[in-house]
């Protein structure tokens, strides 16, 4: 059955940054189906505040949408599983494409995965977290759970695709909107250093977003810089350096170099903060990641006091919490520039 609903009419390219924004506000009407039609996607709108906001993506229309099938409440079927009194655990799962993470004992995640692959048919593969993130490396151990046996994720994001094993890199889907939201201050035909590279997503996403851009990308595991090589590929982005190496021996070969530097390494950032100023020019933009208490920060104290040491100022652009981290710990980052 049919019925005529407002929606939004976007071309496209724009589909998936649309769909974004509309969950994130809950303007999606999930009870009806999105369909494309030419060149154009249509979403079903639920009518409240912020409407005009829409109008960066397309335009407000009415056209006539399919009900769509009841879906399964995944909080609600994992109550289920766990019980009432332990509810707040039902949080969600880490999405990496093709493979879901679930963190979890073995029995639990065992129904846990089962139920992911009944409500998610892009998903083949169920892992659980089997230890804590450690190493120089950031890695951690894998469990089977469910599914097809794999450890390779193909995983999109902003555009982008990559390739990984899980067992062997670091990698965070939690960090989509920062990578998104440096790539889109870029601006043409800047230099810019990401420390701690990994596979490449802060790369890779700003190298696509400014071709014009020189980035430089400097990683110490061996595993993670093959697969940075492999997206690189994949990704057919010709204006990534990809350098195998410690940043702290790297940073000298690229002094004064940079008008922007990332440094997503939040465990360990404060340590590579001389590198940083290697790199940097005059007024470069530093992006720095780390932990600090749920209650209080002294990062931006502790930064004015490392720089100030080194003859050196910093004004600080911006400053957000990225991620909860732990009971007691969040993640944030501060934009600052820094002028020597």
């Amino acid at each position: 059955m049919k019925h005529k609903l407002k929606c939004l009419i976007v071309e496209k390219r724009n589909a998936e940054k649309a769909k974004k924004y509309l969950l994130k506000h809950n303007m999606l009407n999930k009870g009806y189906k999105v369909f494309g039609k030419e060149s154009f996607i249509y979403f079903p709108i639920l009518s409240q505040k912020g409407e005009e906001e829409l109008k960066q993506f397309g335009t407000l229309g009415y056209a006539s949408f399919e009900e769509s099938k009841a879906r399964i409440d995944y909080k609600k079927e994992l109550e289920k599983i766990l019980g009432k009194a332990n509810g707040e655990m039902a949080k969600g799962y880490d999405l990496l494409g093709n493979i879901a993470i679930v963190d979890a004992e073995p029995k639990v995640a065992k129904q846990i995965g089962k139920l992911i692959l009944s409500l998610n048919k892009n998903v083949e593969t169920v892992l659980r977290k089997a230890s804590a993130v450690k190493g120089k490396y950031r890695t951690r151990s894998y469990a089977y759970v469910a599914g097809r046996r794999n450890y390779i994720a193909h995983y999109k994001e902003n555009g982008c695709i990559f390739e990984f094993d899980v067992r062997k890199v670091f990698f965070s889907p939690r960090l989509a909107y920062e990578r998104q939201r440096i790539a889109a201050q870029v601006k043409d035909s800047e230099h810019v250093v990401v420390m701690f590279a990994g596979v490449g997503p802060f790369a890779i996403e700003i190298a696509k977003k400014v071709p014009s851009a020189k980035v430089i990308a400097i990683e110490l595991n061996k595993y993670a810089y093959r697969y940075m090589l492999r997206n690189i590929q994949l990704n057919k982005v010709k204006n990534v350096k990809p350098v195998l190496g410690d940043v702290k021996k790297v940073a000298i070969k690229y002094r004064n170099f940079a008008d922007r530097i990332v440094m997503p390494l939040p465990k360990e950032s404060h340590s590579f903060l001389d590198a940083a100023y290697k790199v940097a020019k005059q007024k470069a933009i530093v992006h720095y990641y780390t932990f600090v208490p749920r209650d209080g920060s002294n990062a931006r104290s502790l930064l004015l006091s490392f720089f100030k040491k080194m003859n050196a100022n910093i004004e600080v652009l911006n400053e957000r919490t990225v991620r909860p981290y732990s009971a007691k710990e969040v993640e944030i980052v501060i934009d600052f520039m820094l002028s020597k």
